[in-house]
């Protein structure tokens, strides 16, 4: 891990590989390792980054605010800091949100948009703004493990899923309580039919019990996007079907088919 200024934080990334960019944000609740096994599989010639979001792994510096907007400003200077000028984007749950909106706001900076068990673009709905679930999760590690594995029901029980336990659990305290309110004002609807100029592919697990096949095929109509379902998986098919996840994306941005 390298620790780079951007604003008011140092950030703390990965980084694997030399070519064309590709820059991938995790989701709530996890850190940069949630890309390990993507990163692995990824072909030659690519320049692949994930990072911690403010307030999350070892990411240091204000885990406020979980605002998308200041969220999509602290990817944007990453960027910036890396000297990348554009890059293919790959965002999960919390992150895809993250990925939309700098997509919004700096079309420019986004070769190819991926959104992998994208998050509620009309607003996250009422059911899931209950604090004290996240509270006893952020309290109790069991709980917090409990949870994390619904998410990924069929990622491997081994030392990576125990190390991902470990270090989504530490995230802070003030980024958890903060982040239900981003995703129930985050409701950008009709908005991101603007981004139907990028090249853009949804990936949905068939059992995600969180974001929906049905609530990413409204994400897909609105940004003009192909959703794929993956069968068999859970919120997390980059970590519970890493191959078949990059095989997906390769074809999609790097393979197309000829016109």
């Amino acid at each position: 891990m390298t620790l780079l200024r951007v604003g008011d934080l140092e950030v703390s990334y990965r980084e694997r590989g030399q070519g064309e960019p590709v820059v991938f944000v995790h989701g709530n609740w996890t850190t940069s390792l949630w890309w390990q096994p993507t990163l692995e599989l990824l072909p030659p010639g690519l320049r692949a980054i994930s990072y911690d979001l403010r307030g999350r792994g070892q990411t240091r510096g204000p885990a406020q605010p979980q605002a998308m907007s200041t969220l999509a400003e602290d990817l944007r200077g990453l960027l910036d800091a890396l000297g990348v000028l554009r890059a293919h984007v790959v965002g999960h749950s919390l992150g895809s949100a993250v990925a939309m909106q700098l997509a919004l706001e700096h079309p420019e900076r986004v070769h190819t948009l991926t959104l992998v068990a994208p998050a509620w673009v009309d607003g996250m709905p009422a059911a899931y703004n209950v604090p004290e679930h996240q509270l006893a999760a952020q309290d109790n590690r069991s709980i917090y493990a409990a949870a994390l594995r619904a998410m990924a029901p069929t990622a491997p029980d081994d030392a990576l899923w125990w190390q991902l336990v470990e270090e989504g659990h530490q995230q802070r305290r003030e980024a958890t309580l903060a982040t239900l309110q981003a995703l129930v004002d985050w409701a950008p609807g009709e908005r991101l039919t603007a981004l139907r100029g990028i090249p853009s592919l949804v990936v949905s697990g068939e059992k995600d019990m969180l974001c929906t096949v049905e609530s990413g095929q409204r994400c897909a109509n609105l940004i003009g996007a192909r959703q794929h379902v993956m069968k068999g998986v859970g919120h997390s098919p980059n970590l519970e079907a890493p191959r078949d996840f990059v095989e997906l994306w390769q074809r999609t941005h790097l393979d197309p088919p000829a016109a």
